[in-house]
């Protein structure tokens, strides 16, 4: 009789001990993804310029008043881990008289970034060519929109940090001109920072 309690509770206590421990393995799991999540950061990389990224453009328009929007996050800061492939940032421009594009030439944009100073890329990296060629799309030079509809025109800008790269910051400029204008003029810019974050534990 004292054999089959015995017996009994060693079976409880088997499977409390499985019960324990699964429930540790969750909670063990759940904490890594929370930890990877707070230390990738938020990217909100644009793949693509579909209809949905284009509304939310246009509804940027609206509610800044401004004629050259970025689709980013709060800040409006790219947060980028080393190695992850190309990121890409979605801007969108419209015409200063509201009338329609046309054509995809018509407005072209620029993209500088900011002088070496303290301890952004330009400084970090050693070079301010260093950190221009973080960026695929061409700088400093003029750039025709991948798209156009009305009187707006869209473009994804292109960001990609190879592995290694220091932990740094960079502001990008975006200077925007109207061809038909006649003037070399830009008539409205807008910016947007890079942040490149430390290559973690998960990579």
């Amino acid at each position: 009789m004292k054999s089959v309690i015995n017996k009994r509770g060693a079976l409880e206590l088997s499977i409390g001990t499985i019960v324990i421990i699964v429930i540790g393995m969750s909670m063990l799991i759940l904490g890594l993804v929370l930890v990877r999540t707070i230390f990738t950061g938020s990217t909100e990389s644009i793949n693509i310029l579909n209809e949905k990224v284009q509304n939310e453009i246009s509804s940027l328009f609206a509610d800044e008043g401004a004629d050259i929007v970025v689709k980013l996050g709060e800040g409006q800061t790219a947060k980028i881990k080393p190695g992850g492939g190309i990121f890409s940032v979605a801007i969108g421009a419209r015409t200063p008289d509201g009338s329609n594009v046309g054509s995809r030439n018509r407005l072209q944009y620029k993209l500088t970034l900011d002088q070496p100073t303290g301890n952004n890329c330009a400084s970090k990296l050693g070079d301010i060519k260093r950190a221009e060629d973080l960026l695929v799309t061409p700088v400093n030079t003029f750039n025709s929109f991948d798209q156009f509809e009305g009187s707006n025109a869209f473009a994804l800008i292109e960001i990609n940090v190879p592995k290694g790269t220091a932990v740094c910051s960079q502001k990008v400029f975006i200077d925007v001109k109207d061809t038909q204008s006649g003037s070399e003029e830009f008539y409205g810019g807008n910016f947007f920072k890079i942040d490149i974050l430390k290559e973690g534990f998960f990579d």
